[in-house]
């Protein structure tokens, strides 16, 4: 079966970007609880640099309240395709991207690194994951964020010691 179309976006999104139409919200729609800060689990098979990433983008996601408990698998597969991209990188960067090989009659011949064709697939894989979480740049543009003021903060204050 095929996914044609552009893929569903988070509740959450859809309200930051000011797209959300009540008419096209399910009626009973899936709600798996959101993940606190406290909850942090960085997986294990995940390597240094998508150890980093897996954190940042988890307090990041957390902080705009996005990320459910059924999101840290993805999260963590994101996490782990950017981490074996870069891990490519710095292998290119270091060893070249042409490899010198040696056939079963001793003779060499040189060869792309099969680095460069691990680091296209993870690549290809982390960018179509961004767009699940909203991090990619295009989605990333159609966000609108609420800073608040300090003269919002006071009345929300004022507002909540009145009415307490």
């Amino acid at each position: 079966m095929s996914n044609a179309g552009r893929p569903k976006l988070a509740k959450e999104i859809k309200e930051a970007r000011g797209t959300l139409e009540k008419s096209r919200e399910l009626k009973n729609p899936m709600q798996p609880a959101k993940v606190k800060k406290e909850e942090m689990k960085v997986p294990a098979y995940l390597n240094q640099y998508g150890k980093v990433f897996y954190r940042f983008y988890f307090n990041k996601l957390t902080e705009l309240g996005v990320l459910t408990v059924t999101d840290l698998d993805t999260l963590g597969l994101m996490s782990a395709e950017y981490g074996r991209y870069l891990e490519c990188q710095y292998h290119i960067q270091k060893n070249g991207m042409v490899i010198t090989g040696t056939n079963k009659n001793g003779s060499t011949y040189e060869m792309v690194s099969p680095y460069i064709s691990i680091a296209n697939n993870c690549y290809k894989n982390y960018y179509n994951m961004m767009s699940r979480f909203g991090v990619s740049p295009s989605d990333r543009q159609k966000l609108s964020t609420f800073t608040p003021t300090e003269e919002d903060n006071e009345v929300s204050l004022d507002a909540f010691l009145n009415n307490n």
